[in-house]
């Protein structure tokens, strides 16, 4: 038996060849340069100076961001699992959960995980966005920052000048990839968290982005081909924070109202010209379906785990280990399976060269024998409601395999309903049945008041 445990966990090791594309993710590195094996876990495993009886490890702990360490060992085992792929996609939050930073400690967190990942993949095409904490303060995008000058000097390369003037005027842009158009969104603009919400001067579209989403939108329903040499008929949507709730704690949402109901508006009026949605920011494995007002399923929108293995202190939240994925494509269209890797921190603390290993296949682990689409994600979550085995398996993913525990009560509600409605009243409807109230409204004040006062430590 051991011979043959042996050989099968040496070949999950193994760098992966499939034919097709393929597309790596990797999401919220949340680098910690205080990170200290002298610190305090209690205290984002800063050092203050205070003798201990242990030391921490090397490559971090659950309770606390990711060391450079942790970082280098996640990119450089992805290059060696997947030493050429077609596209990367990464989607921010590159800064710690701490306190009271200022630009220095943006820019340098920025341009450290920069260098670790354009070093090691340069000649590949990347795709980057900020997540909400890469600002000064957290969560005060704006118009036309000085973040988006500065950073544009790290990435334009990859990016191409023909970028400049809307990445410069809100952090985002297009990227033409070889049959479709991606669109890298900066949706921390519509952070209900978002401090500069207040200076915005133009609150029904901030930095002109929406009108530039559906203007490539209109432009792909119009493309009379799949592929032409001035326009593609599917767009891709790319960024950190997605629509909807927090599929782990009730009743927190990311958008503002207004912002989440126009974003899913136009994915539902563009449902036909749009083919991934795909976002980070959770730090959990989860997936959203959209609707239209009439029940049918028109759009999935995918949420990819942190490599930071960092312990949220919302209700039912908590830590993951540490992990990265790749989207298998049929040339950049559907996406075919979605294969995600993981890495056991207390083992790679014990042990430097322990290697990330595939963790688990969409289309294996659910039974999905064609393409990963809403329909068919919309049948998974159906049957995930009556068969327990079927939704603990997703719950062991959903922190790869961190603490998995079978939420009960809202908190199961919370899952199931997250999944099934991005939109905010059919959320808080669906919610209701599983709490003491019927009015889940009564809730809402209190999560909505939890969200601004974690803002600084919580995702």
């Amino acid at each position: 038996m051991w011979p043959n445990l042996l050989m099968y966990l040496l070949f999950l090791a193994l760098p992966c060849t499939i034919s097709g594309y393929q597309v790596l993710h990797l999401a919220d590195f949340h680098l910690d340069i205080q990170y200290s094996i002298h610190g305090d876990n209690k205290k984002m495993c800063h050092d203050d100076g205070q003798p201990r009886n242990q030391t921490l490890g090397e490559f971090g702990d659950y309770m606390c961001d990711a060391p450079k360490p942790l970082i280098q060992h996640a990119i450089n085992e992805s290059a060696r699992l997947f030493p050429n792929p077609d596209l990367i996609i990464w989607t921010g939050d590159n800064v710690a959960h701490i306190e009271g930073y200022g630009w220095e400690v943006v820019l340098d967190a920025v341009n450290q995980t920069t260098s670790l990942l354009f070093s090691r993949f340069p000649n590949q095409t990347i795709l980057p966005t900020f997540g909400n904490h890469d600002y000064a303060p957290s969560n005060g995008f704006e118009s036309e920052s000085s973040l988006y000058t500065k950073t544009w000097e790290l990435w334009k390369q990859k990016l191409g000048d023909e970028n400049k003037a809307t990445f410069l005027k809100g952090g985002y842009y297009k990227y033409r990839l070889q049959n479709a158009t991606a669109v890298v969104l900066n949706t921390n603009l519509y952070y209900n968290a978002n401090k500069a919400y207040v200076n915005f001067t133009n609150k029904i579209d901030p930095a002109d982005q929406f009108a530039f989403l559906e203007t490539e939108l209109a432009n792909a329903e119009r493309c009379p081909n799949r592929i032409s040499e001035n326009c593609t008929s599917l767009v891709h949507i790319i960024a950190h924070i997605a629509p909807g709730a927090f599929e782990k704690t009730p009743n927190i949402t990311w958008f503002r109202d207004e912002y989440n109901e126009k974003f899913l508006n136009l994915t539902v009026r563009y449902a036909n010209s749009i083919g991934w949605m795909i976002f980070g920011h959770h730090h959990t494995d989860t997936f959203h379906l959209i609707k239209d007002s009439k029940e049918n399923v028109v759009q999935l929108a995918l949420m990819s785990p942190a490599v930071t293995p960092w312990f949220s202190t919302l209700p039912g939240a908590g830590a993951n280990n540490p992990t990265f994925r790749v989207y298998d494509t049929d040339t950049y269209s559907k996406i075919e399976d979605i294969k995600t890797y993981f890495i056991n921190l207390d083992e790679l603390n014990k042990n430097s060269s322990t290697p990330f290993v595939f963790e688990y296949s969409f289309k294996d682990a659910y039974g999905i024998t064609g393409d990963i689409t809403p329909l068919a994600m919309s049948g998974i979550l159906e049957k995930m409601k009556t068969d327990d085995s079927l939704f603990k398996k997703y719950i062991d993913y959903n922190t790869a395999f961190w603490n998995p525990q079978m939420p009960v009560k809202e908190y199961r509600g919370a899952q199931l309903c997250s999944m099934e409605y991005a939109d905010y009243p059919r959320y808080y409807s669906c919610m209701s049945k599983y709490t003491k109230s019927s009015d889940s409204s009564l809730k809402l004040p209190i999560f909505s008041l939890l969200t601004i006062l974690y803002t600084e430590f919580v995702l």
